[in-house]
């Protein structure tokens, strides 16, 4: 069977358009399409440009419609992220099944939490979707119902699936591993250079953060990475000592494989239950609020600790997170030769 992927419709962390690249790079036709282009600028084969003009919504569909029936003859397999197929509402899904197009479900975070399941953590919380919740329940029961199986990052989304008689495919992030250079911490750097970049200050915990890192007690020095151009923020990262990512759903995101790559010490939440499910080389270091600053205290005055673990970490996102060896199990599963469900095992 020669696979002919199109990855759509919204991109997120640009695991769209690594998976076509890694899937390029191993041969295979594949094109990334959005309905419209997101403020990270990730690339995409075709943009719709769908607006949010309400009077012209007819026209949106119209190419909406058009674009769908001609993916539905170019491709055979579908390769949806965030919860979306190729129609609003995931209205194609019964016509993508009778053309014999494959779908494959990636879900990668707050379009499928506490959308079917009710499930509290430790240091995040859900929000409410309100009415909204049952408008969103319906879109992705009808995705997952037709779709040929269900990709996740890893266990941290689990909970949060309803009973579902396909399979579940944990398959790592991805990202263009050689874009990234690594940069080590510098043994001797008497005041190290932290850095923090939340997009969104509640979803990492920033607040509570920033005011634990008050408690640490050697020098260093802060920087806060927010409304910087993606080129702007990685001329930061790559002077950083340390990296925070996260306190917050208990996993580790693209963020924090960027900075790995970079050759960075990783603070990052992981649960005890979700780091079982992982490698068990994860160079990430775990803290939460509490023991933030102890954490901090001790990577700040050992230099020779911080550059260990940033060449750690870089073999990690080698081993485990490029696109072009991720993409070739993802290959495997959409010809229906995958039997192992958890890729972290296969590499």
């Amino acid at each position: 069977m020669e696979l002919r992927i199109i990855n759509g419709m919204s991109e997120v962390a640009g695991q769209g358009i690594y998976t076509v690249r890694g899937l390029r790079a191993n041969g295979i036709k594949a094109d990334m399409a959005v309905w419209r282009s997101n403020s990270f600028g990730y690339a995409s084969d075709f943009d719709l440009k769908i607006g949010k003009n309400k009077f012209i919504y007819p026209w949106y569909f119209l190419k909406m419609l058009y674009f769908t029936l001609k993916a539905q003859e170019r491709y055979n397999v579908l390769h949806s992220h965030y919860g979306y197929s190729l129609l609003p509402f995931n209205w194609d899904i019964n016509r993508d099944r009778k053309k014999q197009m494959k779908i494959f479900a990636e879900f990668h975070g707050s379009e499928l939490r506490g959308v079917f399941n009710d499930f509290e953590y430790k240091h995040f919380k859900v929000e409410d979707m309100g009415k909204n919740r049952f408008k969103q329940q319906d879109r992705l029961k009808r995705l997952i119902s037709g779709c040929d199986g269900v990709i996740l990052h890893d266990a941290e989304l689990l909970p949060h699936l309803p009973p579902i008689d396909k399979p579940i495919y944990i398959v790592p992030l991805r990202i263009d591993v050689g874009k990234f250079v690594p940069s080590y911490s510098d043994e001797k750097q008497k005041k190290p250079i932290i850095v923090h970049a939340p997009s969104r200050r509640s979803g990492k915990g920033t607040e509570q953060i920033l005011k634990e890192l008050k408690k640490v007690h050697s020098e260093y020095e802060l920087i806060l990475v927010e409304n910087k151009t993606q080129e702007e923020a990685f001329e930061i990262y790559k002077k950083a000592d340390i990296i925070i990512d996260q306190i917050s759903v208990g996993t580790y995101g693209v963020f924090a494989i960027e900075a790995m790559a970079l050759g960075k010490p990783v603070i990052t939440y992981i649960s005890e239950d979700i780091r079982q499910t992982f490698p068990a080389e994860l160079p990430i270091i775990s803290a939460e609020f509490e023991s933030l600053a102890k954490v901090v205290d001790e990577l700040v005055n050992d230099g020779e600790k911080r550059r260990l673990i940033g060449i750690e970490s870089r073999k990690y996102v080698e081993k485990y997170h490029d696109m072009i060896k991720v993409t070739e199990h993802l290959k495997e599963i959409y010809l229906g030769r995958e039997i192992e469900n958890n890729i972290f095992n296969l590499m």
